[in-house]
């Protein structure tokens, strides 16, 4: 039976889950007796299971438990409060851990650069000191070196006397040829060097003091084990003493040239120590970098090799707050005061979640059973409000949306009886525009209007006049939609009742187009609004004389395209309708066989692209030019598509219109 229920949960955890555990079990081991590399291998191993095993587990979770919104919301609430918090512990255990190995390298490399950086400025200090003096001055150089920890310096001077020790009992360095002004680590001989190499006014001046196993241990003091080690293996090992951890390795690269391995059991111990731990989480740390140095047998080359620290936060902070203990201590303090009020916080905060999901999922199921009573058509149906916050307000929403919906019912009702309306407004206005041209007149009419809404504000008429006259207007009133409409129906219901007025004497049409602009002005001025006003174009062309009397009323210039050219028409006055006291003057030219009048509106030229440029009236004569040869009706067709492609918009943006006016002979 047990062997039954092993394979089971074996089943169940699967390789992953099992290769977890032995992780988990090998990190525990590791942890206890201190194998630094080990841990930090089987740390890694345990989060990267540990996420797969985390997506399995919710995977889990949402096939077989979270079948119900209650669940559901409170495996929400677990994850806000208890995830963010192990992710937090992780991060900060892995930054704090990777911040301590940094600051350990870099209080070691620290202290190594300012013993390097001591002989390259005695050198700078022993170039200008005379020949006479140097013995007795290398000799205190030498003193003031061994006091600030670098015993055993040597100096070497060249010039054209020969070569010169310093001390003179100092075998001689026998720089190799080759060196240039240069200064940090040199590995010469199994062992580094803090040295520095110099040209200077004809002599080459070399420093070097040796970096020995003792000195590299205890670069800072009570920090722990140092090791200064050579990219080939050659290193100058960490010191050990009774407190060292002997099961230590740090094994880097592999037995290639230019790769190093080592292990603690195999160097030999210095005085260094990694001190006692302070408490359980004072763990052993290690922290390596790379440190460049040159190598006594190849001048000028620099190689890469490793400074390696093994220490404990606590000695790390003791080295960076040296004699700060109440420093230490209150950063410390706070910490784990902060660390254990956030904990605190969010187990509120779970609690607090859980009671909520119990309450959420009340209100959805009141709101669940109502909306199915609504799609019922049960809109008299209301929901209990228990509370005065947001799910009381959802409750009290919802009963004032059940009144709303029949509100908006009859709303739509409303809405689709006045579109009925807006249509046959439409079809109002289209029958007030002319269906056809005058006959017989010598000038052939031709003119489109595409409304930018249901109705349109601009306007145009055409009308016959005692049989060998016509007249014809366009304008643009002021706005869109249905006042716009409106007032376009009072323009043409005025003009027409001027042009009825006029009496005919003996053919002679009594017509003057400034009189009929000036009583239109004065007309819709008394009739409308103040604000609104429309632009007007207003001509009478006679086909016995073939001449054009015209007022433009503050309207686009219309276009006059004779025998390859394009002449403006004049402006006579301003808009009508905005001022009383405004007045017009007349215009009147005589019509050549071929002429091509072309009036329009606003909503032709001023359309723009994507890029914000008009369509413009050049663009317009231009493509009237070169289809003159093709039918009127097809121009006018030609010019509104042309428009359409301009903008590249479904919808106009102003209403267009465009109306060409032909000369011809009359058979």
């Amino acid at each position: 039976m047990k062997r039954i229920e092993l394979r089971k949960i074996a089943k169940q955890l699967g390789k992953s889950g099992i290769a977890f555990f032995a992780a988990v079990l090998v990190y525990g081991i590791a942890y206890v007796f201190g194998w630094a590399v080990l841990l930090a291998f089987a740390a890694l191993t345990v989060i990267v299971l540990g996420v797969w095993q985390a997506v399995r587990l919710l995977r889990f979770v949402l096939k077989h438990s979270l079948w119900s919104l209650r669940n559901r919301l409170l495996f929400v609430y677990t994850l806000i409060g208890v995830l963010p918090i192990v992710l937090i512990l992780v991060l900060a255990g892995l930054g704090a851990w990777a911040f301590m190995s940094e600051l350990a390298v870099y209080l070691a490399n620290s202290e190594l650069d300012r013993r390097s950086g001591t002989v390259a400025r005695e050198v700078t200090v022993f170039e200008d000191i005379p020949a006479e003096a140097r013995a007795y001055a290398s000799q205190k150089i030498i003193d003031s070196e061994r006091d600030q920890g670098l015993p055993g310096l040597e100096l070497e001077v060249k010039d054209q006397t020969g070569t010169h020790d310093y001390p003179q009992s100092a075998p001689p360095l026998n720089t190799p040829i080759g060196w240039g002004n240069v200064h940090g680590l040199l590995y010469r001989d199994g062992g580094f060097y803090a040295w520095a190499h110099e040209f200077h006014n004809g002599q080459e001046i070399t420093a070097m003091a040796p970096l020995s196993n003792s000195l590299i241990a205890n670069l800072v003091p009570h920090l722990g084990e140092i090791a200064l080690i050579e990219s080939h293996g050659k290193s100058h090992p960490p010191a050990a003493g009774k407190n060292a951890n002997p099961d230590v390795d740090v094994q880097l690269g592999d037995s290639s040239p230019g790769s190093f391995s080592f292990s603690y059991q195999e160097l030999p111990r210095q005085t260094g120590q990694i001190p006692p731990p302070v408490n359980r989480f004072d763990i052993v740390i290690t922290g390596i970098t790379s440190r460049p140095h040159y190598d006594w047998r190849v001048p000028g080359r620099t190689h890469e090799g490793i400074l390696a620290v093994v220490s404990r936060p606590s000695a790390i902070l003791h080295g960076f707050f040296s004699g700060s203990e109440m420093f230490r201590g209150a950063i410390y303090y706070s910490i784990v005061g902060i660390a254990v009020l956030f904990l605190l916080v969010e187990l509120v905060a779970l609690t607090i979640g859980v009671s909520l999901s119990a309450r959420i999922t009340g209100a959805i199921n009141q709101i669940y059973e109502g909306t199915r009573r609504v799609i019922k058509g049960d809109f008299e149906h209301r929901i209990a409000v228990r509370s005065r916050d947001q799910l009381g307000d959802l409750a009290l929403s919802f009963n004032q949306m059940t009144g709303t919906i029949e509100r908006l019912v009859s709303v739509e009702k409303e809405k689709e009886r006045l579109q009925t309306e807006v249509q046959i407004a439409r079809e109002v206005q289209s029958n007030l525009y002319p269906k056809e041209a005058p006959p017989g007149t010598g000038l052939k009419l031709t003119v489109r209007c595409e409304p930018a809404r249901m109705v349109s504000g601009d306007y145009y008429d055409y009308q016959a006049v005692s049989g060998n006259a016509v007249t014809f207007a366009i304008g643009d009133v002021a706005g869109k939609g249905i006042s716009a409409a409106l007032l376009m129906a009072t323009l043409q219901a005025a003009l027409r009742a001027q042009i009825s007025n006029c009496e005919n004497d003996g053919g002679q049409v009594k017509l003057e187009a400034a009189g009929i602009v000036s009583q239109l002005n004065q007309q819709i001025y008394a009739h409308t609004a103040p604000e609104k006003y429309a632009t007007f174009f207003f001509a009478l062309f006679n086909e016995c004389t073939r001449t054009l009397t015209y007022t433009n009323a503050g309207h686009l210039s219309p276009l006059l395209l004779r025998s390859g050219s394009v002449i403006p028409l004049d402006t006579n006055g301003m808009v009508v309708g905005a001022f009383p006291f405004a007045t017009y003057d007349e215009s009147r030219l005589t019509m050549q066989p071929g002429d091509l009048l072309v009036c329009y509106t606003d909503g032709i030229t001023e359309p723009e692209n994507a890029y914000g440029e008009e369509f413009g009236s050049d663009r317009l004569v231009d493509l009237i030019q070169r289809n003159l040869h093709r039918d009127d009706c097809d121009i006018v067709g030609t010019v509104m598509e042309a428009v359409r492609n301009w903008t590249g918009a479904a919808e106009l943006f102003d209403d267009m219109t465009l109306l060409l006016a032909r000369n011809i002979e009359v058979q």
